[in-house]
């Protein structure tokens, strides 16, 4: 017997936007005792000036002294910390499991060493990856006496614990591929799921998670599509940007950070998230992509 072809119907649904102004985050400026730095230089002329401390870290979620059960993660997301590390100062040797972490660099130069054997320094632009697994110690320090240092750090949970450890880095100074972008107004898929063999990029991390970054001349616009079971959350790291998607529009500035959730709606609306510069300034945004997960996002704003 044959039977008629059906159609497949989309779910219909809209995108939510939930800005995470950056007064909202927690700011942590632990002392230069933790994890073997020397006292803090504040009359030293290449400190920068943002900060008298060797560090200074907005956490986004739950971390450290930081302890909010209302903000303990997103989706797959367990920590993004956005570190600031002055001249000549870093983190000394100590350990990480079960976990993928992802560093992108925003300036300066981050040096890395660990127990993998793997020793490197990473400039701007660059990201790099540990799958923690059964156990990885490590090094991160700012060997540089008269400039900066900052990353953002995320730690995503792993498909599984007890992995065996990994690491890996992409520096777009050393010359990009062809599969990746570097250049300005595109987006660039730096990071992507190791067991998804439809997508190739310069890092794979064993978790369903994508991390995609932007720079944006003055009065840009790109758009980013997502899809009914996906989620997102957005950093923005420099400058300014509009994001907007149907109703909703968020104006975010520098360390401000947004969740977007698809939500089940009775009409159609638009699936493109649509991210503009200011007209003042350039800006330069950072998006990890996941799975959807129910109820996920902070219940404290």
């Amino acid at each position: 017997m044959l039977f008629p072809k059906t159609k497949l119907i989309q779910p219909m649904f809209h995108l939510q936007l939930k800005h995470i102004p950056s007064t909202h985050l927690y700011v942590s400026e632990p002392s230069p005792h933790f994890f073997g730095n020397p006292p803090n230089e504040p009359q030293n002329p290449h400190w920068d000036s943002r900060t008298s401390n060797w560090l200074q870290s907005r956490f986004h979620f739950s971390f450290a002294e930081y302890s909010n059960s209302k903000n303990l993660d997103f989706g797959t997301i367990r920590v993004m910390n956005d570190d600031f590390v002055q001249p000549d100062r870093g983190f000394g040797t100590h350990g990480h499991a079960n976990m993928e972490i992802v560093t992108y660099v925003v300036e300066g130069t981050l040096t890395h060493k660990d127990s993998m054997g793997t020793e490197e320094s990473l400039g701007r632009g660059s990201v790099q990856f540990m799958t923690a697994g059964t156990g990885v110690r490590h090094s991160e320090f700012n060997l540089d006496k008269e400039r900066g240092l900052r990353f953002i750090q995320t730690w995503i949970l792993p498909r599984r614990r007890g992995l065996n450890p990994n690491y890996g880095s992409f520096d777009p100074s050393h010359g990009g591929t062809a599969e990746v972008c570097t250049s300005r107004n595109e987006w660039r898929h730096l990071v992507s799921d190791a067991q998804n063999a439809a997508v190739k990029t310069p890092v794979e991390i064993e978790q369903d998670a994508n991390l995609f970054v932007a720079e944006l001349d003055r009065g840009q616009s790109i758009s980013f599509i997502a899809n009914h079971d996906r989620m997102a959350y957005i950093l923005c790291v420099e400058g300014t940007v509009n994001v907007s998607s149907g109703a909703y529009e968020v104006k975010m500035d520098r360390h401000d950070g947004c969740e977007v959730t698809p939500v089940a709606s009775s009409y159609a609306s638009s699936k493109d998230l649509v991210f503009r510069a200011g007209d003042e300034a350039s800006a330069h945004v950072l998006v990890f992509e996941m799975e959807h997960i129910q109820g996920a996002g902070r219940k404290d704003i």
